[in-house]
């Protein structure tokens, strides 16, 4: 597998083709309008153009509406992620042009610390893009708890290639190696997560 961040890293800092709308309290007309503007242009590292609305229960009613003429007509090379646990503020209208992928794991901070690593391993390969770029951003990686991730992450896919109850094939080892890599060479802490959250 050749890395992507080998394949990106002189272009990705200008712009990557990835929009994370994360609110602190709602999300109006403004933020799907920038959703509309992003994915009206071309790709321009990747094949596709990806948005993930966290918190999507905070659209506003008006921002639903409009969201939703960009849901019945999605442009071609675009994915959008809606992530939520609360699925029923929002329209129905909405939920019948969507796919629904149900998270069934329990919440990270309702374990003791010592779980937390090996459970988050589980979460990841078990879970979309867009849910795996929440949880991403929610960890806060530092340079330290990034290395220590990456060493379960390893082991959690070990297990279960050779129990043969994982979909990831040997080669995510290659990703997992050039991601420490460069965190050992002092790149960007969420650049390198980022990236590697999105190709596992």
């Amino acid at each position: 597998m050749h890395s992507y961040l080998t394949a990106v890293m002189p272009q990705i800092a200008s712009g990557p083709d990835i929009l994370i709308i994360s609110p602190e309290t709602s999300i109006g007309i403004g933020e799907v309008r920038q959703i509309s503007h992003f994915l009206s242009r071309r790709p321009v590292l990747s094949e596709k153009n990806i948005v993930i609305i966290n918190s999507a229960e905070k659209l506003t009613l008006p921002a639903q509406h409009a969201l939703l003429k960009t849901l019945e007509e999605p442009p071609g090379a675009s994915e959008i992620y809606l992530v939520t646990s609360f699925p029923d503020q929002l329209l129905p209208t909405i939920l019948s042009r969507i796919q629904i992928i149900p998270s069934k794991l329990p919440q990270l901070d309702q374990l003791p610390q010592l779980d937390q690593f090996a459970l988050l391993c589980e979460k990841i390969v078990s879970s979309g893009a867009g849910e795996r770029l929440e949880i991403m951003e929610k960890q806060k990686f530092t340079k330290v708890s990034a290395l220590q991730f990456l060493d379960d992450l390893e082991q959690h896919i070990h297990l279960q290639i050779k129990s043969g109850s994982s979909s990831l094939t040997p080669e995510t080892y290659s990703l997992i190696t050039d991601t420490r890599k460069y965190l050992n060479a002092n790149v960007s802490v969420r650049l390198a997560m980022s990236n590697l959250f999105l190709k596992l």
